[in-house]
């Protein structure tokens, strides 16, 4: 999923030159085990690709991601693996935050380019999916010990045995919202996180506050290390004073704020381990999602037509 947010910037920047589809007729290029794949499927996929950087022969690597996401959810759906379109709202929400956009801005820029939004919600749910079944196949040979992670620690000179970290007493701030809200609903759900964030000034006085506040729920947030969250979550806590709240989130229940209570910094071996747990798991699932591609490639029904 990071390297969806990379084409973020370059996005906004072509979208107000970006030109409409130019072909006139709908037809299909290529077949995946009886699973069509047309030209307006290839073109919008090349013009994704564009943007996250691809410069030749994009309409061609298109087509091959395509069809290895054919492959993909074929086995996905075999598993009985389901995604829910509020996942994948969530992981467009992500996407927005980190280019600090709204969704509905995202899509506005979207359209601007002349891209579906269809386009990156199907890449996305494919990713998600086949991320899931890996995990389920492969959960026991994945699993990243504590013995890998010093093992991993050791072989780099770069990395650090023990390293200061910051741990927060957190509070989270949830503006629910339903899934697939309208424009206008998160329109408004901004407008409450922006006056709950300016009227925020300690968590004694902010957490009666925001409980209050319509649609708005507050859970305790626990003590944590900030390594043990997902980037973004991170970044937004590294730039929050104590006694104020995160930029707003965008999850899948709705708009997360975390309020920061009290942050202290510690030296942690613990937190050195969970700084790079993210990269040993990551660079793991990656091999083995290569290889169980290949093998469902091996058994696939493929035909491309000119």
């Amino acid at each position: 999923m990071a390297r969806i947010g990379l084409f973020l910037i370059l996005l906004l920047a072509v979208a107000a030159t970006a030109a409409p589809p130019a072909w006139a007729q709908t037809r299909i290029v290529a077949v995946v085990n009886e699973r069509p794949i047309t030209n307006y499927d290839v073109a919008q996929r090349a013009k994704l690709l564009r943007l996250t950087g691809v410069r030749s022969n994009a309409e061609s690597a298109a087509l091959d991601e395509l069809i290895n996401e054919k492959i993909q959810d074929g086995a996905v759906q075999r598993a009985n693996i389901e995604i829910s379109q509020a996942e994948i709202d969530a992981a467009i929400g992500q996407i927005a935050s980190r280019a600090k956009i709204s969704s509905a801005q995202l899509e506005g820029a979207f359209r601007q380019a002349g891209v579906s939004m269809g386009t990156l919600r199907e890449r996305i749910g494919s990713q998600i999916g086949f991320s899931r079944l890996i995990q389920a196949q492969f959960r026991q040979t994945l699993q990243v010990t504590e013995q890998d992670l010093i093992a991993a620690l050791k072989r780099d000179d770069e990395k650090e045995l023990v390293i200061d970290a910051a741990v927060y007493t957190l509070q989270q701030v949830i503006i629910a919202l339903p899934a697939n809200p309208s424009p206008a609903r998160l329109k408004q759900a901004e407008a409450v996180a922006a006056d709950l964030r300016g009227r925020f000034s300690s968590c004694s006085e902010g957490i009666p506050l925001a409980k209050k506040t319509r649609n708005v729920v507050v859970r305790d947030g626990g003590r944590r290390m900030g390594v043990e969250f997902a980037p973004s979550v991170r970044e937004a806590l590294d730039e929050t004073p104590v006694g104020k709240l995160t930029v707003p989130l965008p999850q899948s229940r709705g708009l997360v704020m975390f309020a920061v209570c009290d942050k202290e910094i510690v030296r942690s071996a613990n937190a050195a381990m969970k700084e790079i747990e993210p990269e040993i798991a990551n660079e793991r699932g990656e091999a083995f999602a290569k290889q169980y591609l290949r093998q469902l490639k091996r058994d696939a029904v493929i035909e491309k037509r000119g």
